[in-house]
């Protein structure tokens, strides 16, 4: 790891008074008040994904209903125009978080406020760019190429308008989310996110009894919602963090840098942006407009259950970052490989019922499924698993600073997947074998990041497979054996379909427990839980 720091830019270094981490930095406390923390932010983490999801898929089903078809597939439609270019989030949000986190663990409050102030000139002069992009480029193309019933253009350009600036106030709020993040105030980042899926329901309620445009009225409503959830964040955060206090920034060798390493994040970003919208244009091309509506269905699904593992991340990245700037090797070998195993199984105990029971959850769902889209699903859910290992081995590859090559190599091997998927439909292969394609090449990206770490942090080479990849295997493959069995077996119950979701996250959290962790780390969760409990009894009357 030594030589890793090294590696690091100058101007980093100028702040750690070396070639390596500072002598004088504070260590990250090690053992038991570490891994309270964690596991606290984590469970307020799954508690929040678990209501948001459940909220969100509920009010998507009254959106659809009260909007209809037409005007929902406008919203949809005009809505995607703006929101690709919104994939700027992602890489600007790990950018400016890997950089907080570092001010953070060296406890230099005026740099933490120097970058974060550099950060949001940054994404406000990128909100001002999407803005004007927006309002001429995109609003040339919505009335020149899109395919909008004359009678409703006006109700479109309408949504259009609200959704381009949706998305210029999402972008200018990532320093916000970042700061949240890497502050660990993961209550209030959790609050926030519930609060805007409640608001969502009532925006969705709001359309049963409303008159007039009700495609005018959603967007608008949208809107003003997000307007209200970014001053009540904004608002939060210069309450009770001092570097969210905003100060012009003049020091163009940081802006410099966050802009390049923002830059270079983009690549592996947008691959995934270009095979999302790649492949509905594939599938359209191939198969029609009926497929693509059972993509979106499966997409939509998937990522309600995959945002399991990203939010275990948010929770994770600052101690991973902290840990490797500190030069901690142990505690950020022992962090990389217990919340790579978290996150994995976290997401398992949702994707084991929801795949076996695709059918039904897609039919109490939607009413109808479509074609395909139990497939679909399935393999997206996969696909999500896979890519859950390698959240915790990203948050390393930024803390190191050195993503060039790594983005060229990863980034550059999921761009493959559009060119290969052309040529799969080219030859007759059925639509799922796009999502096929997806599963193996997010397989190859997780061996090259762990090959990426073990170069730059000295992770033993085999300690990954062992400590996480047999787990993971094991448990996977037990789960879904034994909870298709069982499932079989349930069939003459009453409300066989709940019976058989439940009796699978049971088998599977079973599993997990007795196989997936080892004797230390089973005797480190009971312990926390049990601390979690008492502390919970203590505070109750």
């Amino acid at each position: 790891m030594t030589a890793a720091l090294a590696a690091i830019r100058p101007a980093e270094r100028a702040q750690t008074g070396g070639e390596g981490a500072p002598s004088a930095a504070p260590s990250v406390a090690e053992g038991q008040p570490v891994c309270r923390s964690l596991l606290t932010n984590t469970l307020v983490m799954y508690g929040r994904t678990l209501l948001t999801m459940s909220v969100s898929l509920y009010s998507s089903r009254i959106i659809l209903a009260e909007l209809g078809a037409v005007d929902y597939g406008i919203y949809v439609a005009v809505a995607g125009v703006t929101f690709v270019i919104a994939f700027l989030n992602s890489a600007l949000a790990a950018s400016t978080q890997r950089h907080l986190s570092v001010e953070l663990a060296f406890h230099n409050a005026e740099r933490l406020g120097a970058v974060f102030s550099a950060s949001l000139q940054i994404h406000a002069a990128i909100a001002l760019f999407v803005l004007c992009v927006c309002e001429t480029l995109g609003l040339w193309f919505l009335h020149t190429h899109m395919v909008i019933p004359p009678a409703r253009m006006q109700a479109a350009t309408w949504a259009f308008h609200c959704a381009a600036f949706t998305v210029a106030l999402t972008v200018l709020q990532v320093p916000y989310n970042a700061l949240l993040a890497a502050t660990e105030r993961f209550s209030a980042y959790a609050a926030f996110d519930i609060a805007h899926s409640l608001l969502r329901v009532l925006v969705a309620l709001a359309l049963v009894p409303a008159v007039g445009d009700r495609l005018e009225l959603f967007s608008s409503l949208m809107m003003c919602l997000v307007v209200v959830n970014f001053l009540a964040k904004v608002g939060y955060c210069r309450w009770v963090i001092e570097a969210s206090r905003y100060r012009p920034c003049t020091d163009f060798d940081l802006l410099r840098r966050l802009a390049g390493f923002a830059g270079w994040s983009l690549i592996e970003v947008l691959s995934v942006v270009l095979n999302i919208h790649g492949f509905a244009l594939l599938l359209n091309l191939h198969f029609g407009p009926v497929v693509n509506a059972s993509q979106g269905i499966a997409v939509q699904l998937a990522n309600a259950t995959s945002t399991l593992a990203s939010n275990l991340q948010i929770t994770a990245s600052p101690g991973i970052v902290k840990s490797y700037f500190q030069q901690n090797s142990s505690q950020l070998h022992d962090l990389i490989a217990r919340n790579s195993k978290t996150a994995f199984f976290l997401m398992l105990i949702l994707v084991v019922p929801v795949s076996l029971e695709a059918h039904v959850v897609l039919g109490i769902w939607l009413g109808n499924t479509p074609e395909h889209s139990v497939g679909m699903v399935r393999l997206l859910l996969v696909t999500g698993l896979v890519n859950s290992l390698s959240y915790p081995l990203v948050s390393v590859i930024q803390a190191t600073g050195n993503i060039r090559r790594y983005q060229i190599v990863v980034g550059g091997l999921m761009l493959t997947a559009l060119p290969l998927g052309a040529l799969l439909l080219s030859v007759e292969a059925g639509p799922l074998s796009l999502f096929w394609l997806l599963l193996l090449l997010s397989s190859l990206a997780l061996a090259v990041r762990t090959r990426f770490v073990v170069q730059l942090t000295g992770l033993a080479p085999g300690y990954f497979a062992r400590a996480v990849l047999r787990p993971a295997v094991v448990v996977t493959l037990l789960s879904f054996a034994a909870s298709a069995l069982l499932g079989a077996a349930m069939s003459h119950l009453p409300l066989p379909d709940i019976s058989r979701f439940m009796a699978a996250c049971m088998v599977t959290a079973g599993a997990i427990y007795g196989l997936g962790f080892s004797d230390e780390e089973r005797r480190w969760l009971s312990g926390m839980l049990r601390d979690r409990l008492l502390r919970s009894r203590k505070v109750s009357p």
